[in-house]
C-alpha cells in the first residue's frame, strides 16, 4: 500500500449525521407533500425523525445554507419551495465523509493504487479519515459484495472485472444469459415493477446526473438488470446476473465517474427493453438487450483499456 494522503484530511470532516438528517427532512416533506413555505417545526421533525431538537436545528441550518429552506430571525424555517420539486436536480447536499472515503477508495482500488487485501488502520493513516468512517464504508462495500472481512482489522477485495481480459469474458456471458432470460419460459414480467423501474430512469434522464450520485446512478443500472433476472422464475438466471452485477459494480461506478454521457443513453435503452417486455414483445426485448451488452461492451471505458 502507498504511503501518504492524496487527499486532503479536511475532506472527511463534513458531519454525516447532519447531512444525513438533513435528506431525511427533506423526504419527510415530500412525503408530506408540504407547499412552499410551510413551516418546518423543529419540534415536530424532532417527534417524526426520532431525534431531539439540537441535531434537527443543525440540520435546517444545513439546508437554508443551500437554500431548500429559508430561516426567517425569530420565527422558524420555511420550505422555499414546494416539496413535490425538489429533487437532486435543484438542491444538493455536500458529500458526507462516507461517500467521499467510499468514492476515492473504490477509484483507487480500480486504478491498481491499492492493495487486494487492505487494513482499517492503514487505511485511516492513508487517507486521514478516523477508524470509524473506514469501518462504515467497508462495511457498506461489504454489503455489496465487494470485499470481505478477515482476522482482526483486515480486509479484502473480492473478484470483479478490474482488467481488459475479464471484461471480456464478462460480457460474453452476459450476451449469452440476459437476452435469452427475457425468452425463458417461466418469465413474468411485473409491472407495477415496471412503472417504478421507468420512474428512475426518466428521472436520470430529465438531468438529475448532473447532481445524482454515482453510487446512485450504478443501484438503478443494476435493479433494472436484476429485474430481469427476476421476472425469469429461473434461479440459476438471477444467481448469473446477480453475480455479474457484483463483479461489475466496481467498475460501473468509476464509469459513472468517467462518462455521465453513456449513462443517459444506456437509460435510454433500458426504457425501450421496458416498453418491449410491457407490450408482450419479448423476441423485441431479448433483441434489444442484446444490441443493449454489444454497445455497453464497445464502449469500453479508457481507464480499462489503460490496465491492459
Amino acid at each position: 500500500m502507498q504511503n501518504g494522503q492524496h487527499e486532503n484530511s479536511e475532506i472527511w470532516r463534513v458531519n454525516q449525521f447532519h447531512a444525513n438528517l438533513a435528506r431525511r427532512i427533506v423526504d419527510l416533506a415530500r412525503e408530506s407533500d408540504c407547499p412552499a413555505g410551510h413551516q418546518l417545526k423543529e419540534h415536530w421533525l424532532a417527534n417524526e425523525l426520532g431525534v431531539s431538537r439540537s441535531p434537527v436545528r443543525a440540520a435546517l441550518r444545513l439546508l437554508d445554507r443551500i437554500g431548500v429552506v429559508r430561516a426567517v430571525p425569530n420565527q422558524g424555517c420555511f420550505l422555499a419551495r414546494a416539496a413535490a420539486e425538489l429533487n437532486d436536480r435543484n438542491w444538493g447536499l455536500p458529500p458526507t465523509g462516507e461517500e467521499r472515503l467510499y468514492a476515492v477508495l473504490t477509484r483507487d482500488r480500480f486504478a491498481s493504487r491499492l492493495d487486494i487485501q487492505i487494513n482499517v488502520n492503514e487505511l485511516s493513516r492513508r487517507y486521514g479519515a478516523n477508524r470509524a468512517l473506514v469501518e462504515r464504508v467497508l462495511t457498506r462495500l461489504a454489503d455489496e459484495g465487494l470485499v470481505e472481512r478477515e482476522a482482526g482489522l483486515g480486509w479484502r477485495f473480492l473478484p470483479a472485472v478490474d482488467n481488459p481480459q475479464v471484461y471480456e469474458e464478462s460480457y460474453r456471458f452476459r450476451i449469452m444469459i440476459e437476452p435469452m432470460a427475457i425468452l425463458d419460459p417461466g418469465f413474468s414480467p411485473d409491472n407495477k415493477r415496471i412503472a417504478e423501474l421507468r420512474r428512475l430512469h426518466e428521472e436520470l434522464i430529465d438531468g438529475r446526473t448532473g447532481a445524482i450520485s454515482p453510487r446512485r446512478l450504478v443501484e438503478v443500472d443494476v435493479d433494472f438488470h436484476e429485474a430481469i433476472g427476476i421476472w425469469s422464475d429461473n434461479r440459476f438466471i438471477l444467481q448469473s446476473i446477480r453475480q455479474q452485477t457484483r463483479l461489475r459494480r466496481l467498475m460501473e461506478f468509476q464509469f459513472s465517474l468517467e462518462d455521465r454521457g453513456r449513462m443517459i443513453q444506456s437509460c435510454w435503452e433500458h426504457l425501450a427493453i421496458l416498453d418491449a417486455i410491457e407490450s408482450g414483445h419479448f423476441e423485441k426485448a431479448s433483441e434489444l438487450m442484446r444490441e443493449h451488452i454489444n454497445i455497453s461492451h464497445d464502449l469500453l471505458p479508457e481507464f480499462a483499456k489503460d490496465k491492459g
